[in-house]
């Protein structure tokens, strides 16, 4: 995974990239803002300045990267380019040219198998070990509980507008599957897809024995395969 603070463009940023390579490297438990003043190339006094401590900095660092990651999938079809002039660094053009089809696989195997990815712009091991380390503290902090609210809101719009574009790519036309009792709405498979994915973070993230991640991506994987001709492709649900 690319860093997405290579090229900080204020303070601000500069702090969140310090932030982001420390937390990597030492993992929530470990960080502190001394390693944190350690990874950043000016006064290390300026992260005290700026924060009041490590979770007031790291929930700024969760906010600014959702930020990014919602302003470059926001307004029209996430299979192609975002909207506007300009490409947050966090998600490049080239992060959206594929299908919704391979978007969704992709967001899976993030979850479960990181390591197997090969791609520059997906999380790689060390960034979803630290975020599902980050997601634990939301059960007694309700800083971090009201990020990840809404975090799971933000990717639930994004995995539902997946899910109905992948949709419209089976049924070929865009059209809903008529007369067919057992429609389903694209928001309710995204949604078993978004706790899919969070229970295999947790998963990976804290056992040893890969065994079941072949089995439980075939599982999901058919879902799909069963659940996509019958999903709803138009808006008509929201």
């Amino acid at each position: 995974m690319n860093d997405p603070f290579a090229e900080p463009s204020d303070t601000r940023q500069a702090i969140l990239g310090a932030a982001f390579r420390a937390l990597c490297e030492h993992g929530y438990a470990n960080v502190t803002i001394q390693r944190i003043g350690d990874e950043f190339d000016k006064s290390p006094s300026l992260v005290y300045h700026h924060y009041d401590g490590k979770d007031d900095l790291l929930i700024d660092l969760l906010g600014f990267l959702l930020d990014e990651f919602e302003a470059s999938i926001a307004d029209g079809p996430v299979t192609g380019p975002p909207a506007g002039d300009d490409v947050p660094e966090v998600a490049p053009e080239e992060a959206f040219d594929r299908s919704a089809r391979e978007q969704l696989d992709g967001y899976l195997t993030a979850a479960v198998a990181p390591a197997s990815l090969d791609d520059e712009y997906a999380p790689d091991a060390r960034f979803v070990t630290v975020m599902t380390e980050l997601r634990s503290q939301a059960a007694s902090e309700e800083a971090y509980r009201d990020h990840f609210d809404r975090s799971d809101r933000v990717f639930g719009e994004y995995l539902e507008r997946l899910v109905r574009e992948a949709a419209a790519d089976v049924s070929g036309d865009g059209a809903d599957p008529a007369g067919d009792e057992r429609t389903v709405a694209a928001s309710a498979v995204a949604a078993t897809l978004q706790t899919f994915a969070t229970g295999g973070m947790f998963r990976w993230a804290t056992t040893n024995d890969g065994a079941w991640v072949e089995e439980s991506r075939a599982g999901i994987d058919r879902y799909l395969e069963a659940m996509l001709p019958l999903v709803e492709t138009t808006d008509s649900e929201e």
